[in-house]
Order: C-alpha cells, then sequence, then structure tokens
C-alpha cells in the first residue's frame, strides 16, 4: 500500500514538471502598448493657407526578423507590410502659422502584432509618398526594434513584456522616429491690366475667370491690396480696372493655369511672360518663377500712345497749343515775307 502511494507521489510530481517546463510554449501573447515611443510627424508648408485639418500621412511598417533571447524561439511573425495613417487637425495645430506636429503613438504602430516569446523583434519603417503637390514627402527610413522578455517573476506569470522600443538611425539610437514633410517648390501667377485707345475708360471693369491644374487645397491671392482665399477645386473669378492686378501665391511649379476674360467692347490682347502680345482673351501656361499674364485693351485710335478717354483733354490741350504756335509761326513768316 505504502509503494502505490509512493507511485502516486512520482507520477504526479513528473507531471507538475512537465507543466512547468510547457509554460514557455503555453505563454500569453503581449501587445504594444503606449509605452513612450512614438512617430513624430512635422509639415511645414507654404504658407498656413496651405495647411488643413483633412490630410492625411502614411506610413509603412515591415517585420524583417527577430534575434534569440536566451533559448527562446521569437514567434514568428508576418512579413507582410503594413500601412498606419496619421490625421490631425494642421492648420488648428499650426495657430496661424506655417507649420505643425503630430505623432502616432506605438499602440498604433504596432497594432495587430501579438508578441508570445522574447526576443528582439525588427521592423523597417518608411512614410508612404502622398499625392498633395504642395507636399515634399519624406524619404528617410528607420530601422525599429522591439524587446521582449519574459517577466520578472515568471514562471509565476507568463505573459511577455515590452522592455523598449528603440530606433536605429545607422549607429544612433533613439526613442521616436521622426518625419519632416517641407514645401514643395512654388511660385505666383501675376495678372495685370491695361487700357488703351482714344476711347478707352480706365474706369471700366473687366471679368476674368482663373483655373488651375496640378494644384491642390487652397491658395492666398492679392487684389488691389485686398486678400483672400481661393480652392484649386473651383475656378477664381475676379474683375480687374486699368492699372490694377492679381498675384495668386504659393502655387506648385509645374501646375497649369487658364486665364479668361469676358467678351468687352475692347479689342483683347495678351502677353505671356513678357513675351510677344497676341490678339485674344484665353491665356494659358505653367507655373515657374515670374509667371504672368498681362491683358492690354484697346479701344479707338492711337493705341500705342496709350491714350484714352481719361487723357483726351490733355491730349486736345496738346494739340491746341501745337496748333496755336504753328499759327503764331505761319504768321510771322507771312509778315516777314511781306516787308521783305
Amino acid at each position: 500500500m505504502a509503494m502505490s502511494r509512493l507511485k502516486k507521489n512520482v507520477v504526479a510530481a513528473a507531471l507538475a514538471g512537465s507543466m512547468v517546463i510547457a509554460l514557455p510554449g503555453a505563454a500569453f501573447a503581449t501587445t504594444v502598448g503606449d509605452n513612450g515611443f512614438t512617430v513624430d510627424k512635422t509639415w511645414t508648408a507654404a504658407s498656413n493657407t496651405q495647411l488643413n485639418n483633412t490630410e492625411a500621412f502614411t506610413f509603412q511598417i515591415q517585420f524583417t526578423g527577430a534575434d534569440k533571447v536566451g533559448t527562446w524561439e521569437p514567434t514568428s511573425l508576418s512579413a507582410d507590410a503594413k500601412t498606419r495613417t496619421l490625421t490631425a487637425k494642421w492648420q488648428d495645430l499650426a495657430n496661424g502659422g506655417n507649420s505643425a506636429s503630430a505623432q502616432l503613438a506605438a499602440k498604433e504602430l504596432f497594432e495587430g502584432y501579438d508578441f508570445e516569446t522574447p526576443g528582439v523583434y525588427k521592423f523597417t519603417l518608411t512614410e508612404v509618398s502622398g499625392k498633395n503637390p504642395n507636399i515634399v514627402y519624406a524619404t528617410n527610413s528607420y530601422n525599429v526594434e522591439v524587446s521582449v522578455a519574459m517577466p520578472e517573476d515568471y514562471p509565476t506569470h507568463t505573459t511577455p513584456v515590452i522592455q523598449k522600443i528603440q530606433v536605429k538611425d545607422g549607429d544612433q539610437k533613439a526613442d521616436k522616429a521622426a518625419f519632416a514633410n517641407t514645401a514643395e517648390a512654388n511660385d505666383s501667377l501675376t495678372v495685370s491690366k491695361k487700357v488703351a485707345g482714344t476711347a478707352a475708360n480706365t474706369q471700366d471693369e473687366f471679368s476674368y475667370t482663373l483655373k488651375i491644374e496640378g494644384a491642390q487645397g487652397s491658395y492666398d491671392y492679392v487684389l488691389d491690396g485686398a486678400t483672400g482665399t481661393f480652392d484649386a477645386k473651383d475656378a477664381l473669378t475676379f474683375k480687374l480696372k486699368h492699372g490694377q492686378s492679381i498675384e495668386i501665391k504659393n502655387l506648385p511649379e509645374g501646375a497649369t493655369y487658364t486665364v479668361t476674360e469676358a467678351d468687352t467692347e475692347y479689342n483683347e490682347n495678351f502677353a505671356v511672360d513678357g513675351g510677344q502680345a497676341q490678339a485674344g482673351a484665353v491665356a494659358t501656361g505653367k507655373i515657374h518663377r515670374g509667371s504672368a499674364v498681362a491683358y492690354t485693351n484697346e479701344k479707338g485710335f492711337a493705341p500705342a500712345t496709350g491714350v484714352n478717354s481719361d487723357t483726351m483733354p490733355f491730349v486736345f490741350g496738346g494739340l491746341v497749343v501745337v496748333a496755336g504756335a504753328g499759327a503764331l509761326l505761319i504768321s510771322r513768316k507771312r509778315r516777314a515775307s511781306e516787308e521783305f
């Protein structure tokens, strides 16, 4: 009977030992929480107008392998690349400036990755280039390491813990990954107005429509000292008088424009970028440094002199003076001839 009890105790001890040995394989998985590691994004635009509260930036994270810690075999994770999106109220965060920053937390970055065993898990992190033509997207990349270990009171508790997450940028180590987006090359477009001719009136207003292709979001403009904004998806309509101009700022280089002047009783002419004037009301071109469209409308005679209805009194006054001087000269010559 005593021998039978001894055998039972031995078997029970053996089973208990096997359960302890099996604990590592039965460990619970752990996920990354908000442990202080962040992905920092800074967006600097040409002006506050280019910032918006809906812009989304995308990052790609990909598992590349893991190193052993002791005798533990690292968890096999999917090597498929995963994307993460960061949104923020960028324009509000800029507080009237042209730069704003926001963070993507570690919990969001590593969502879906379960770490069941200790190891040093390695990932690559990059930014995915977007389609906003106003933005130069970041091209730097990081190697990110997640160090996982068993808790200090193992085997009482068997859920692995995240010891640290750090970035390796070459030989440099940090507790965050930073991506900076800057403003794409941009320039202004200026549309100016002149009238000429004996029947031209400098108080006449001329209507225009501007359409931009290859631009996105809102842009500032200045018209005769007054400021405004317009969205590139919409046409901008405006009016100009003689001597006035409008400047649309921070348009991305390479974007195309079409300016159309509404039909008038004048003869419409325009010159692009200071080039040769040509007849017509529709001007097109690409945005670059010095982009400009100069409209000159003619009505009446002597357009080349810049004569218009506002200057006619002075012109006629001058003609009267010239005529009077000529008559006086002729009269004197006649008298001299008669006396001779």
